[in-house]
């Protein structure tokens, strides 16, 4: 995962205009950030990398921070990367907050950073209601 989380900072640097206009994201763009951040979640949940998404993510804020003291932007593809990742933190502690107090996924992954992976959910609490019903 570190080649891709690299690529897409290179990338994000690379995403900045000194002209406002051109940061604005068109509606295709708006309605497609919504199945991009559940593809991150899913990426940073189920292969349990969020240091590194959260180290990339700080990068990121911290690239825009500094380009905005240069008077520069995000144009609309960064934009579009940077509320991808942000949405996408929003459904990672949603998600952690959702299963706080999960007994079984805590003893499963325990230490200081609780992020349960979405399969791991699925086979202990949903499989189960499948198997009840008779159905699959």
């Amino acid at each position: 995962y570190i080649p891709f989380f690299l690529i897409l900072f290179i990338y994000f640097t690379g995403c900045f205009t000194p002209a406002a206009e051109q940061s604005r994201m068109p509606l295709a763009a708006l309605l497609l950030v919504g199945p991009s951040s559940l593809y991150y979640w899913y990426l940073v949940t189920e292969g349990q990398i969020f240091i590194l998404y959260i180290f990339t993510f700080f990068a990121m804020m911290a690239l825009v921070m500094h380009q905005r003291r240069k008077g520069l932007v995000l144009d609309s593809n960064g934009l579009f990367l940077f509320l991808s990742f942000i949405i996408t933190l929003l459904l990672i502690a949603a998600w952690v907050g959702w299963l706080w107090n999960d007994k079984i996924l805590r003893k499963k992954y325990p230490g200081v950073i609780y992020i349960p992976e979405p399969w791991a959910f699925y086979t202990l609490h949903m499989n189960n209601l499948h198997a009840a019903k008779g159905t699959f």
